[in-house]
């Protein structure tokens, strides 16, 4: 069964992120207002849910108004604590700052705690995981942008993304701690040329049943999603190679699950830029460290950009929760009871 509610609907709705909080609710991140994605009037908000996704409280504005807009890619729920990783730019991803809020009480208020391990501009960070060898793995994109760059792009305006004469490419790759946190080593995986096309890679990680990780990034243009694995926790990879898996352009989500199966969330259609490609939604599970997918459900089947799926895996194994931005105006939570 999957079960199907609406969250919000908004003059933008980009990038929605659902977690499990430390109390049992649910909290639900998204960015919002403005015309289009990017734009000045970009912001965040969040919400809660304590029936399970049936309603949701807010929402509530998570930064601070400045004047920058505002996205987020990451919630990370460790313990009891629960921290959202911001990005704040001009409206086109000039003066692009990351900084991390941070919440004790399961998300209800939040305060600064500092910036992001390793990289602190031009860069998102996606996709914490808790590897079984004790270590933290986060996944990063990085842009290369020079502060000549940033001041020359500013002054003549326009999206970084039309950029790519230059800015040439974007590096996509981990970050990793083994002390809990204290201290971090960053190690590139896979680089995008952009060749009049720039890339969003929005890398996903997941630890294999043997300890290897794998990572698929999306490759605009190519139709298809690219891997590469590391059989040391991440300090070294193989070469990327082309997957069998269709992807339009759209941010995937793989998610480790507690038997040791490994769910994709994604819009596996050939089909390669337009965000109306997006569809539609289904979840994949493999039970062989991603060789095979037996288990292919569809969630949604109607024409329209079902972007961006991001969720978690329910402790039992029995559910798998998720949430989506439809239309770019839509968020939704979808809970799907895998059969």
């Amino acid at each position: 069964m999957t079960r199907i509610q609406l969250v919000h609907r908004n003059s933008l709705s980009c990038e929605a992120i659902v977690r499990r909080m430390p109390n049992g609710e649910l909290l639900m991140v998204s960015q919002c207002d403005g015309p289009i994605e990017p734009h000045p009037d970009n912001r965040v908000y969040y919400w809660h849910s304590r029936d399970d996704g049936a309603s949701w409280e807010g929402p509530v504005r998570l930064w601070p108004e400045d004047g920058r807009a505002v996205y987020q890619t990451e919630v990370s729920v460790r313990g009891e604590e629960v921290t959202v990783y911001v990005t704040l730019h001009n409206g086109m991803f000039w003066d692009w700052d990351c900084v991390m809020l941070r919440s004790t009480d399961s998300g209800h208020t939040w305060e600064m705690a500092g910036y992001p391990p390793c990289f602190r501009q031009f860069v998102f960070h996606r996709g914490m995981i808790e590897t079984s060898d004790g270590g933290i793995v986060m996944a990063y994109q990085r842009y290369p942008v020079t502060e000549e760059q940033n001041r020359t792009g500013r002054a003549e305006g326009g999206g970084i993304y039309k950029r790519w004469d230059m800015i040439t490419h974007n590096e996509n790759g981990i970050t990793r701690s083994d002390d809990n946190g204290k201290t971090w080593n960053s190690y590139p995986v896979i680089t995008l040329q952009h060749d009049r096309i720039w890339h969003w890679g929005e890398p996903t990680v997941c630890e294999l049943r043997d300890g290897r990780l794998a990572m698929l990034v999306r490759v605009n243009g190519s139709g298809y999603l690219t891997r590469s694995d590391s059989s040391d926790g991440g300090r070294t990879w193989c070469e990327p190679y082309r997957t069998d898996i269709p992807n339009p352009g759209n941010k995937v989500k793989l998610i480790g699950m507690p038997d040791g199966k490994i769910a994709l969330l994604h819009t596996p259609t050939i089909r390669k830029m337009r965000l109306t490609d997006r569809h539609p939604l289904e979840i994949w599970i493999s039970d062989d460290d991603m060789r095979t997918w037996g288990y292919r459900r569809t969630l949604i089947d109607m024409p329209g950009a079902i972007s961006y799926p991001d969720g978690f895996c329910s402790e039992d194994g029995k559910h798998v929760c998720l949430s989506i931005e439809f239309n770019r105006h839509d968020v939704y939570y979808i809970d799907h009871e895998v059969e």
